[in-house]
């Protein structure tokens, strides 16, 4: 018989039995599994990275998820709502800057309507047409189509319409009996998929996320990947898939232990293993910390994310990590890796007719 690791050498589809085997592989061997998976996926030393901004225009939230310190009913920051022109205006210093992306995120408003959205989107657009929203959650298009009694791809398509590009697959953990626990008015994982097939109905692309350490089991994290794993077979909608770990500071969580640096990596090269159809997984410095995500450069990451300019939902647990576009070059290169700034679609940016 085949062992685990001629399975995954061999590039076979590894089932979930299997992906919770890795969990007992040594670190250094799990990784360098992991980084075989990403040569098989990504087969070159360049690590991208994108220049964009995240705007959280409210935290006003109905969901009031127990995993999350920014909504406002979680007592660490007072209610705000952001107006067209405060966010145009932030969005203008991201262009000032040279930045590609717009990631406008907030949560599900208790009263903003489809008009809101709209408008917010043709405003944005009509002012900055070269800058890519990636904007909303799977959660967040759930709450307004239902507001609406819109179908998902009815909404998603008037959305784009107005100016959106693509959908962040915002996926918390996808599974229910978690979700019905932390967060049991967000979205269950079957609308999550049914946003990801209404977003390959309108020819988007979208991502996944695993929010892992909330006390699920190993064997709960992979039902997640292979979840994500199955949507992808049927859409091809995912670019990337982004894991990172549970922040509990400030949140009604916050007894749980947070999950530590080992555990991370475990997860960066299980994920890679396991998600043999998604091309791109990203290093998740803003949560982790940039010498750990540094090390999941050599455990299946290619890609640093955005060099965000703006941040204000993780910041709300506590942390505040930062970097700049030459620290965030100056982490791939220390590496082994040569940085590579990208567009949204993870192509070399282009500027001005020349390659960076």
């Amino acid at each position: 018989m085949m062992s685990l690791e001629n399975r995954v050498l061999s590039g076979a589809r590894i089932s979930e039995k299997d992906a919770l085997g890795l969990f007992s592989l040594s670190v250094s061997t799990l990784g360098a599994l992991g980084d075989f998976r990403r040569c098989e996926a990504v087969p070159h030393d360049r690590v991208g990275y994108i220049v964009d901004r995240i705007i959280n225009y409210t935290n006003r939230c109905v969901a009031r998820c127990d995993f999350c310190a920014f909504h406002a009913e979680a007592g660490s920051l007072p209610a705000y709502d952001l107006g067209v022109d405060e966010i145009l205006s932030k969005v203008e210093e991201l262009a000032a800057n040279g930045g590609t992306q717009v990631m406008l995120q907030g949560g599900l408003h208790p009263s903003h309507d489809l008009s809101w959205y709209l408008e917010l989107l043709t405003a944005v657009k009509n002012a900055f047409p070269n800058l890519y929203l990636h904007s909303f959650s799977p959660a967040e298009i759930v709450h307004i189509a239902s507001r609406e009694t819109l179908s998902y791809g009815e909404l998603i398509g008037r959305m784009q319409a107005a100016g959106l590009d693509s959908i962040p697959g915002a996926s918390d953990i996808l599974v229910d009996a978690i979700r019905e626990r932390v967060s049991p008015r967000k979205c269950t994982r079957n609308q999550w998929r049914e946003v990801m097939r209404a977003i390959k109905e309108n020819n988007m692309v979208s991502s996944a996320t695993l929010t892992y350490g909330m006390g699920e089991t190993l064997a709960e994290r992979i039902e997640h990947l292979r979840f994500v794993r199955d949507v992808q077979d049927e859409t091809g909608v995912f670019q990337a898939f982004i894991p990172w770990s549970f922040s509990p500071s400030n949140t009604r969580m916050a007894e749980i232990v947070p999950a530590g640096g080992t555990d991370y990596l475990q997860t960066v090269a299980v994920s890679r293993i396991v998600l043999d159809n998604v091309p791109h997984l990203q290093a998740g410095w803003l949560t982790e910390g940039p010498e750990l995500a540094q090390l999941a450069l050599s455990m299946g990451a290619d890609d640093m994310g955005g060099v965000l300019t703006e941040e204000l939902v993780v910041q709300a647990t506590g942390i505040s990590n930062r970097l700049t576009v030459p620290a965030i070059e100056d982490l791939i290169r220390n590496a082994g890796k040569v940085p590579v700034r990208r567009d949204s679609r993870y192509r070399q940016w282009v500027d001005h007719g020349t390659e960076k």
